[in-house]
């Protein structure tokens, strides 16, 4: 049997039931047949022969070709998998970024809440009117009573996605506009803190901040860390067109902006159904903690290794 023979059997084995039907040894017979088949297909064409003699060998070699180098159909749950296992290794070299953006926000809460500190009626100014009433209900020892509602869970990852997101896109502004994005939301947290210290209960809002906060903050940062590496690539697109550098900067920071939107649905579920709930403020720490301490293990994660090219794992190859 020639090697063309052969390789459509295999071919049409895979085709029907995959490539999990071939046995190892037909795994690793598959991409000699492919490279032999090719080199009868050339040899065919270099004689002259006509070309309803050459269709069902091209068309062979095409169906191979298919099967070996094709990539895999796309699939929500891989790409989500992947992006996980990936998410790690791309925050961690993005560290810089990430802490600078987290300082930008740090600055902006400091400057809001010393504005607030030294006149209480800055707030009217720094701050919009939602955000006056929402810090105005922190008056009791107790969280608003809000818990167990999907629409705000809902509501709070919109909103706080809807930040990531301005902060991420923003970094094609050279970054002035995620530097402002950043500045601006720490402000509001600042002004935040500083007014509830005022004229409410500060134990109120630590007992609804804490669970969620630490969560919620760090995945806006990642966020803004990759549109940072958009204004870099626009900044400094080196030897490369802006447009060049700008396109291969949004592949690398694109997941640091996917990776944050799953952080803030979970951010987002616990300010919707545990942060308000009128528990005491350890319980509501001990959670903030456990969720803080779980993500800094997460992101502590090694890499994945790469698989070698080739047809498949190496497990299927040994």
């Amino acid at each position: 049997m020639s090697a063309a023979e052969q390789l459509e059997a295999l071919v049409a084995r895979a085709s029907r039931r995959g490539l999990h039907d071939l046995d190892r040894s037909e795994l690793r017979a598959l991409p000699s047949l492919y490279r032999l088949t090719v080199a009868e297909l050339a040899e065919a064409r270099s004689r002259g022969l006509a070309r309803a003699s050459l269709f069902p060998l091209e068309a062979l070699v095409l169906r191979a070709h298919g099967l070996l180098y094709a990539p895999p159909p796309l699939s929500l749950g891989r790409g989500v998998g992947e992006l996980l296992v990936e998410y790690p290794a791309r925050v961690r070299r993005a560290g810089l970024r990430v802490a600078f953006a987290a300082l930008l926000l740090a600055v902006g809460g400091i400057f809001g809440a010393l504005e607030v500190h030294a006149d209480p009626g800055a707030a009217l100014i720094l701050m919009p009117g939602s955000m006056q009433e929402n810090a105005e209900s922190f008056r009791e020892e107790r969280s608003p009573p809000r818990a167990g509602e999907a629409t705000y869970g809902a509501f709070y990852f919109t909103n706080n996605a809807q930040v990531a997101a301005t902060a991420f896109a923003l970094g094609t502004t050279f970054g002035v506009g995620t530097l402002l994005v950043l500045l601006y939301n720490g402000l509001l947290l600042g002004a935040t803190i500083a007014l509830v210290a005022a004229r409410g209960s500060l134990w109120a809002l630590l007992s609804y901040v804490l669970p969620h906060g630490g969560v919620e903050l760090t995945a806006i940062a990642i966020a803004a860390a990759g549109g940072f590496g958009l204004a870099r690539a626009v900044i400094a697109p080196g030897f490369r067109r802006r447009r060049d550098a700008l396109v291969s900067a949004a592949r690398e920071a694109l997941p640091l902006a996917l990776g944050s939107a799953v952080l803030l649905a979970v951010a987002g579920l616990v300010e919707g159904w545990i942060s308000p709930k009128p528990w005491p403020l350890r319980w509501k720490a001990a959670i903030g903690l456990s969720l803080d301490l779980a993500l800094a293990l997460y992101l502590c994660l090694p890499a994945p290794k790469a698989l070698p090219p080739g047809l498949a794992s190496p497990e299927h190859l040994e």
